[in-house]
């Protein structure tokens, strides 16, 4: 036959409350997991057992358990029990502790009162089974000095030195770059400041200036149409500007100002050559394309041009 002992921890996973007749009642109420910094300790969610004293009457809960489990009588289950509680109440009267397993122990107080203490190595509550307690170490609680750091503020002589060399650098870092950008090649158009720019891919034009010695050169007309004036061995060159196109003999002078493999960079250097006032050609011969500044059949109109372009520094070359 099974004693109260053994059928109460079932009688308190399914109830809230059990009153034990004459002895007292348990309160059952669940609690969430906790942790416990003091004792180091993190808990999981259980069921707090409470006694009462003063729950002493019969509810029947007990004893149709008791019958029920060991297949008696409800008359003979009150008085198994009636028994078992008295070997109970007589064991604290004695000042002796009551051990009950997986609920806990009684004992009586130097004042008479009965205490109660709950087995917390048993879980009652069923949704937490297999969760156990964890003992950890709680981490140092010491506080952490820190000392704040000092900057140190220049000395007021070597703040006037710094303003002193700014006074002077500044002015001079102006200056060399506004002197340079009011020369004639600025402002003619012929450069601009992107040029400047060392990260600006440049084109792979160039500029050779040569000194030519001309010979004497007998005066020739130049034709306007294609006529029989000149000998058919000799390869007539044609020249082109945006208001006509004309054909002149192989011994006209030209004033070159540049010679390129792309028509456009040709017609880009012409633009801006005709707003320092010359009046250019672009001559195609060769796969290449020559910026004639102007042409003459003299070496003193040739010379005159030549003159005129070296006040604007720009580098020029002799075609014949």
């Amino acid at each position: 036959m099974k004693c109260i002992a053994e059928i109460l921890p079932d009688l308190l996973q399914s109830n809230e409350c059990v009153v034990i007749p004459s002895f007292g009642g348990f309160i059952i109420k669940q609690k969430s997991a906790r942790i416990d910094f003091e004792l180091g300790l993190a808990l999981p969610p259980f069921k707090e057992i409470a006694f009462n004293i003063q729950l002493k009457d019969n509810d029947g809960l007990l004893a149709n358990r008791f019958s029920l489990v060991n297949n008696v009588r409800y008359s003979e289950s009150i008085h198994a029990i009636e028994q078992e509680v008295n070997e109970w109440n007589k064991t604290i009267t004695l000042g002796k502790t009551l051990k009950i397993s997986k609920i806990g122990q009684f004992w009586k107080d130097s004042e008479g009162n009965i205490q109660f203490e709950q087995d917390r190595s048993f879980n009652l509550l069923l949704s937490a089974y297999g969760l156990e307690v964890i003992h950890f170490v709680p981490a140092s609680t010491e506080k952490v000095i820190t000392t704040p750091l000092e900057i140190q503020r220049p000395h007021k002589s070597a703040v006037w030195k710094y303003a002193a060399a700014a006074a002077i650098a500044l002015p001079i870092a102006f200056y060399s770059i506004w002197i340079p950008v009011k020369t004639p090649a600025i402002q003619s158009g012929m450069f601009s400041y992107q040029d400047f720019n060392p990260f600006k891919t440049q084109g792979a034009s160039s500029y050779v200036e040569a000194t030519v010695n001309l010979p004497h050169i007998e005066d020739v007309s130049i034709e306007s149409t294609y006529t029989d004036a000149y000998d058919a061995h000799t390869n007539p060159v044609v020249l082109t500007n945006d208001q006509s196109t004309f054909t002149v003999k192989a011994h006209t002078m030209y004033c070159i100002a540049g010679c390129f493999s792309s028509e456009q960079n040709a017609n880009r250097l012409s633009q801006k050559l005709n707003l320092l006032g010359f009046s250019c050609t672009i001559l195609h011969e060769g796969g290449l394309y020559k910026v004639s500044l102007g042409q003459g059949i003299s070496e003193q109109a040739i010379n005159n041009i030549n003159i005129k372009a070296k006040s604007l520094n720009i580098p020029t070359w002799i075609l014949k």
